[in-house]
């Protein structure tokens, strides 16, 4: 199978939609990383307020980029990006976010769901 390899045009790209434009990216530089690109980054990622991680995993799988972060020293991380697709061996292949949440919801014997504790949740958080 030909090597799958993700351009430098196509994780500048990647970059800027997370980032909310080219000009955010961080040092406004993608390098070279392996078989992929990478930024440094030193800003805090989260899942709801100030959501970039969520959105770098819904963004991952919609373009079937493998998206990885790495520490990097002191406060630092690389957010590192590998080029995927649909089918192929573990190495080559991507899955789609909703076969990632039927995975994880579904068939991840550590995932365990809230199973009737929101209510709880709820009166803790008011």
């Amino acid at each position: 199978m030909e090597k799958l390899v993700l351009t430098k045009e196509e994780a500048t790209e990647f970059f800027a939609d997370l980032y909310c434009g080219e000009h955010h990216i961080p040092k406004y530089k993608v390098e070279s990383f392996g078989c992929g690109w990478s930024v440094t980054d030193n800003i805090p990622m989260g899942t709801y307020d100030f959501d970039r991680l969520t959105k770098l995993v819904v963004m991952a799988h919609d373009r079937c980029i493998r998206a990885e972060i790495l520490p990097f020293g002191g406060r630092q991380f690389k957010v590192t990006l590998f080029k995927r697709q649909r089918e192929g061996s573990m190495s080559e292949k991507h899955s789609t976010i909703e076969e990632a949440i039927t995975r994880v919801r579904g068939y991840d014997k550590y995932y365990v769901p809230l199973q009737g504790k929101t209510e709880k949740i709820n009166k803790l958080s008011e």
